[in-house]
């Protein structure tokens, strides 16, 4: 049992960086698909008799047998594994989040943004098809940070002292519920509405929640 927790200790911190690789893989072994799994379908879970009682039967099993195997939390693994902004339309079939948002900010450190491989590419290859469908106006990615090149030695090393690796913090995604205009402030993410840490996420994930929460133009 022991080793079960350190375990779910250590898949915690690894799901803990939202739509990683890692992360896919082992929401697919426990039979989620994060591509579709809207967050609201894991409250079927939590409300099924049945689903709890088979978790707890399965569970008893677990710690009776003495395998080590542990004990599963089926609504726990569907929330780590969820999408916020998907709705299911059979639970919900009249709520949309399409254009639930009217501006989004992604903004990144240009000394660490080759740690984020997804996200350059994203940068790189997908900027222009977003903002052909949902406009300039509604979406931009700008350098979250302009320190002097003294400053960067120092920054980088506190930041690699802290835990964070070097170069910098991970790209930010920040949704607005109103038009925003000029560059990045450090009062943008006080002021927006949901900011989205992008360490770990993929180009198409990304890409996807952009079409999704942003209106058309």
């Amino acid at each position: 049992m022991v080793h079960r927790i350190i375990v779910n200790n250590f898949l915690f911190l690894l799901l803990s960086c939202p739509r990683s690789h890692f992360a896919t893989a082992i929401c697919e072994e426990w039979g989620f698909d994060p591509s579709n799994l809207s967050c609201d379908t894991c409250a079927l879970i939590e409300e099924s008799a049945t689903l709890r009682k088979l978790q707890e039967e399965t569970n008893e099993a677990a710690a009776g047998g003495g395998g080590g195997g542990g004990g599963i939390d089926l609504s726990a693994e569907c929330r780590t594994c969820c999408r916020s902004y998907k709705v299911n339309p059979v639970l919900r079939p009249g709520d949309s989040l399409r254009g639930k948002w009217r501006y989004a900010l992604l903004t990144y450190n240009e000394h660490s943004l080759g740690q984020y491989g997804e996200i350059k590419d994203f940068i790189e290859r997908d900027v222009d098809d977003v903002q052909s469908f949902k406009g300039e106006n509604r979406f931009r990615v700008v350098k979250s940070q302009s320190l002097g090149d003294r400053d960067v030695g120092s920054a980088m090393m506190m930041y690699g002292m802290l835990g964070g690796g070097f170069g910098g913090g991970p790209p930010k995604l920040m949704l607005f519920g109103k038009q925003k205009k000029g560059g990045w402030s450090p009062e943008d993410e006080e002021d927006a509405g949901e900011v989205f840490n992008l360490r770990g996420w993929k180009r198409e994930d990304v890409k996807d929640m952009l079409m999704t929460l942003l209106p058309n133009s």
